[in-house]
């Protein structure tokens, strides 16, 4: 388990762990060993390599005199400069006391001249110089040092956090250290998935210094484990069609049939036994071609070409047999659409997510979510969920988990927020940060698989915030498959993300 917490919760687990025996100098040790451990597997000629480690005079400096002299034991060579004096809490005196003969270190200050020179031939430059407690501006010095590695061409690392980077807030700092990986210790700091912060952090790689579940009395979200796959409804040999559900799939247009066939795929694909697309003419008859196994329920549709709000009644029939309703996947943002979803959610009982055009109405209608007891699940990207709050993308982007727990207690609703490391939000303000997924996703169709998926996975009885958290992972995980296979990102086609689901449980 991957535990997202603030600084205070992440310094509480810390001080709990020390008052059940595992002492602070145990955890930096164990914080250097794991950092040289990622090391050793990133670069299998690490002997070879320069190694330049900058650090500062708290616990973090602490960190990079440790893995300094690991690096040095192990025969590589690694240099230190220090941007102050030596670190000198507690914690860091009793490890470097017991590694004095290692430390080679460069008075930053005194000699930045020679600090210069040696990142400047560094093959690895290793930031270690202010953990998740900075907060404020860069000293002047210590910026301009940074300013100058991050010009370098050496391959960077952060330890923790990225010095300059507020944990909390992901707020960075004019000059912070920006690393290609970050070598996050025990748990993500919150602040770390607000944009822009979340690309400047790099890669994040967890590393585990013994800070076990226990130790967290409470955190921010939960990182979804690979093993979540395990949520999946198993399927006994005497199980038939009815025993899986039944989706009723609202979606598409004379404009947008493609999102009509990919949503009704997706949720074939994620195990539903029975798809019904409700949708115009040549929507219907676009997936007819594609999709044999799919039922249709062709709807009427207005002069533009979008589903009729006329179809109420006829949906309200299909409503009553739906184990779970998907509605929005390329209906168009009209009164028509509006009027079919203010009907929807007031009938029947089983969950219904929400995409697209199907969020998009709720703008100037968002009470109807208060007014309803059945499970609702919205999937939002960045825009429509800044035009459901009214604020601008960039204040999304900036307080992502705040905005989303926020809104999912407000409206008593599991939210979706799309993105890098999604994040599902439930009604009681429980977080969980999905781990899969990559570029590949980054393209037009996408939102309409995921939402197919998790209308199957919940079709199939499964508790809407689990087939929430489940179809996000399966989802990236079906584009993480395929990019391994040796496909480029650029090409994968959202199609074949839902086909891709087929190859998840033999990864």
């Amino acid at each position: 388990m991957i535990f997202l917490v603030n600084t205070k919760q992440m310094s509480d687990a810390e001080l709990l762990s020390e008052e059940r025996g595992l002492t602070r100098v145990k955890l930096m040790q164990n914080a250097a060993k794991g950092c040289f451990d990622f090391i050793k597997e990133r670069f299998e000629n690490y002997k070879t390599l320069s190694f330049v480690l900058i650090c500062g005079s708290g616990n973090n400096g602490g960190d990079g005199i440790e893995l300094a002299f690991l690096l040095t034991e192990a025969g590589a060579e690694a240099r230190v400069i220090l941007t102050d004096k030596c670190p000198r809490t507690d914690t860091a005196r009793a490890c470097i006391k017991a590694h004095k003969a290692a430390l080679k270190g460069t008075a930053c200050k005194k000699n930045p001249h020679k600090a210069k020179a040696l990142l400047s031939k560094a093959d690895v430059i290793i930031d270690c110089v202010f953990g998740t407690g900075f907060h404020g501006d860069l000293p002047k010095e210590t910026a301009e040092l940074f300013e100058y590695v991050n010009n370098c061409k050496s391959f960077k690392i952060s330890v923790d956090i990225p010095s300059g980077v507020n944990g909390n807030s992901g707020k960075i700092s004019q000059g912070s250290f920006k690393p290609h990986v970050t070598l996050v210790l025990a748990a993500v700091k919150a602040g770390m998935l607000n944009y822009p912060c979340r690309d400047f952090c790099g890669e994040l790689k967890v590393i585990n210094i013994g800070i076990t579940d226990r130790f967290y009395k409470e955190y921010e979200g939960v990182f979804t484990p690979e093993d979540i796959t395990g949520l999946l409804p198993q399927r006994s040999a005497s199980s038939n069609k009815g025993t899986f559900g039944r989706v009723l799939n609202v979606a598409g247009s004379r404009r947008y049939r493609g999102a009509a066939v990919l949503s009704s795929k997706a949720a074939l694909r994620a195990g539903a036994g029975l798809v019904t697309l409700a949708s115009v003419d040549e929507a219907v008859n676009a997936a007819a071609a594609s999709l044999p196994e799919c039922v249709f329920l062709n709807l009427s549709e207005d002069k533009d070409g979008f589903i009729n709000g006329s179809n109420s009644a006829l949906l309200g029939e299909e409503a009553e047999k739906a184990s779970a309703i998907t509605i929005g996947c390329g209906m168009g943002n009209n009164d028509s659409t509006r009027e079919i979803l203010t009907f929807l959610l007031k009938k029947g009982n089983c969950p219904i997510i929400l995409d697209a055009d199907g969020i998009n109405c709720l703008n100037g209608n968002i009470n109807v979510l208060k007014d309803n007891n059945r499970p609702i699940i919205l999937t939002p990207h960045p825009g429509e969920f800044a035009r459901l709050i009214k604020a601008a993308v960039p204040v999304v982007q900036g307080d992502r988990l705040n905005l989303a727990r926020n809104f999912a207690v407000k409206y008593r609703v599991i939210l979706l927020l799309k993105g890098q490391n999604s994040i599902i939000a439930a009604p009681d303000g429980k977080i969980y940060i999905n781990t899969s997924g990559n570029s590949a996703l980054a393209k037009a169709g996408s939102g309409d698989v995921l939402t197919g998926i998790i209308g199957g996975l919940a079709a199939q009885g499964i508790e809407p915030f689990q087939a929430a958290v489940l179809g996000a992972y399966l989802h990236g995980k079906s584009a993480d498959i395929l990019v391994k296979s040796g496909i480029n990102p650029a090409s994968v086609l959202a199609g074949e993300v839902a086909d891709g689901l087929t190859l998840v449980n033999a990864d």
